[in-house]
């Protein structure tokens, strides 16, 4: 079969990836063309965007861009990478070195972060779930993967790969901060580093007046804003790591308004039961 152009209404989808090009990222704007056909069998097409001139393969942006992998075989990859197959095994399912498989992460992963920052922008959230996991990487480096999750949709804000510090969970509050219209309510377990990182990120400079008239000036401090809700569901075990009873309180907002910003947002607090099974529903200060 030989290939022939086809049609300008197909290049819709297609957009220039020049960076310096005024139709940047810009779909369906008619100056994206046909150019040619290449491939060992000319199955793949090559376009030319009328307006910066640059020509780039139908395959630029995607995890086909500069390989020579069947499209049956990537298929395979992603599907192997999707239901959690272990490396060795997707080598073997795919018939592949165990390289193209490490390359194939670590092409995969930077585009889904690409695409991750492209689409959570502007989002309203109305309460955030910080958790932070124990993993295990490939080799002997072993981090904790922080996350922040959007309660009742249970959609993936944010991932952070890092130590368990303060400092990552800064990294991650900020992050998703710069991502939602406004302040979300926010909950976690007890971890010690979020009441501080909170303060670091969204904290208020507040100058203390002194009494009297001697004596140096109070340091400033960091107090939290008053649109700040935040509470945490703290686990309570014995010795042997048996799960005792769950503890919720307040930490910054009040209990009182804690309840009513809850309400105002249409949250029930039964949520925080199907999150955190056996918690209480009445939150201490």
């Amino acid at each position: 079969m030989i290939p022939t152009t086809p049609a300008q209404d197909q290049y819709v989808q297609c957009s220039c990836p020049n960076p310096a090009c005024a139709r940047f990222n810009c779909l369906g704007e008619g100056n994206i063309a046909h150019r040619s056909w290449t491939g060992k069998h000319q199955q793949i097409e090559r376009l030319r965007c009328t307006v910066c001139t640059r020509e780039f393969s139908e395959r630029e942006g995607t995890l086909m861009a500069r390989s020579k992998l069947p499209e049956e075989t990537v298929e395979r990859l992603l599907k192997c990478q999707r239901w959690g197959v272990c490396d060795d095994g997707t080598a073997d399912i795919c018939g592949v070195d165990i390289k193209t498989v490490h390359r194939f992460q670590r092409l995969a992963a930077q585009r889904a972060q690409e695409h991750h920052e492209q689409i959570t922008c502007d989002l309203r959230v109305e309460a955030v779930q910080l958790d932070e996991m124990h993993s295990k990487r490939r080799g002997p480096h072993v981090e904790w993967l922080h996350t922040a999750i959007a309660m009742g949709s249970r959609f993936v804000l944010w991932v952070h790969w890092g130590p368990r510090t303060q400092e990552s969970a800064a990294l991650l509050i900020a992050q998703l901060v710069a991502r939602v219209c406004g302040l979300p309510v926010w909950l976690s377990d007890g971890w010690k580093a979020y009441p501080a990182a909170l303060l670091q990120v969204l904290g208020r400079v507040y100058q203390r007046r002194r009494r009297g008239r001697r004596g140096r000036h109070p340091k400033p401090c960091l107090v939290p804003p008053r649109e700040l809700f935040y509470g945490q569901v703290v686990k309570v075990r014995d010795r042997t790591g048996k799960l005792l009873r769950v503890v919720s309180r307040v930490v910054y907002g009040g209990r009182r308004r804690f309840v009513q910003e809850m309400a105002c947002r249409g949250l029930r607090l039964s949520s925080i039961l199907h999150i955190y099974p056996f918690a209480e529903i009445n939150f201490r200060r």
